[in-house]
């Protein structure tokens, strides 16, 4: 464990002792999520929404000294984090036993996570290179940890990752859904976290990384392109609905104007 997760989690152990671990943790991360997310939320309402959720956590402590001492784990969280190399959240929750086994949720070590980024990333500097960034698509983001591993591997290879790649991160959990969001932020990030469901494609909220605009200002939107493919196919596919359509008017009105059938033209023999 490294030095910095030794201190967060002392932290955590001596605020409201009234509380469970993981609780006090949970809270943490939903606190930190809360300031993050609404400096880059672009909708008032929204920004509104996370400053209800905010409060609202801080009216659950009793001593706001507690409160008070957040900042300094988001300090720890965020340097840390900020120099890459670790998956921090995933090791502090291992580490006070918050993780969720029904879930399927399972610290997955750093090294491993980055070993499989270096053998799934092979094409990726050729994509760059030729189209100016790459989507990284996680269907099932936990922590971020895998993510954190890809950032890693395409820094390696000398992009800057403001600009450079596009997270998409859906994490169906709640809590892992703020650890996320709070590691990719804290990496500078660019991109969407979605608390959500891959499989019946439920979304339940979402917020933009501070890194996104950045983003955005230099390459524009990255589903440009296939957003306009997906609009040119529906196009493609209500003008042939339109076609056939009349077709078939035309075969019905063709019919009507043919001879009348006769009650002797029907016959079984």
């Amino acid at each position: 464990m490294i030095p910095a997760v030794k201190d967060f989690v002392r932290i955590i152990n001596e605020l409201d002792r009234s509380k469970h671990r993981d609780e006090v943790f949970r809270d943490f991360c939903e606190l930190a999520y809360c300031a993050l997310a609404k400096r880059a939320c672009p909708d008032e309402a929204q920004r509104d929404a996370l400053e209800a959720q905010y409060m609202e956590v801080v009216g659950r402590y009793r001593n706001k000294d507690d409160i008070r001492r957040m900042p300094e784990l988001l300090a720890i969280m965020a340097g840390t984090i900020g120099n890459g190399g670790c998956d921090f959240l995933g090791m502090v929750a291992g580490e006070l036993g918050v993780l969720d086994a029904k879930l399927g949720q399972f610290f997955t070590p750093y090294e491993v996570s980055r070993m499989m980024a270096e053998m799934t990333l092979t094409d990726a500097k050729a994509i760059i290179e030729a189209e100016g960034f790459i989507t990284i698509d996680e269907p099932a983001a936990g922590a971020g940890g895998m993510l954190l591993a890809v950032a890693d591997t395409i820094e390696g290879m000398g992009f800057e990752l403001e600009t450079s790649v596009w997270f998409r991160a859906t994490e169906l959990s709640r809590a892992t859904y703020h650890m996320a969001y709070l590691q990719l932020t804290a990496r500078g990030l660019a991109g969407q976290v979605i608390h959500g469901n891959s499989i019946s494609l439920e979304t339940y909220t979402a917020a933009y990384t501070t890194a996104a605009p950045v983003f955005v200002g230099a390459n524009g939107d990255p589903f440009a392109d296939q957003k306009a493919e997906r609009e040119a196919q529906a196009r493609a596919e209500a003008e042939k609905a339109a076609q056939d359509e009349a077709t078939r008017k035309e075969r019905i009105k063709a019919l009507g104007v043919g001879p009348a059938i006769q009650g002797n033209q029907l016959s079984l023999f």
